[in-house]
């Protein structure tokens, strides 16, 4: 499905080139290295790393859960908003 791969392409799930959209559209990997995201992401990441050092654990499957979770909780949103941005479009007159 065309959301799928925007979804995959945006989060840097797809190599360069793996994917194709139509007319030329181009789909930016937000998590490129100094984009937003990327920053974002390395600031989540290494709390989950303090949270473990502070547990004495090398990993915490609480930790996991959580990312884990809002990952799942990102993707959902981001598709559902795909599909109310296709139907509004449609919906323009």
């Amino acid at each position: 499905m065309q959301k799928e791969l925007i979804y995959d392409k945006m989060n840097g799930f797809l190599a360069e080139g793996m994917a194709s959209m139509p007319e030329g559209i181009e789909i930016e990997d937000e998590f490129a290295e100094g984009k937003e995201c990327c920053l974002l992401y390395e600031g989540v990441y290494q709390a989950g790393r303090n949270l473990c050092e502070r547990l004495g654990e090398d990993e915490d499957s609480d930790v996991e859960t959580i990312l884990n979770g809002m990952e799942r909780i990102t993707r959902l949103v981001s598709l559902k908003m795909y599909e109310y941005g296709r139907r509004e479009a449609g919906a323009v007159v």
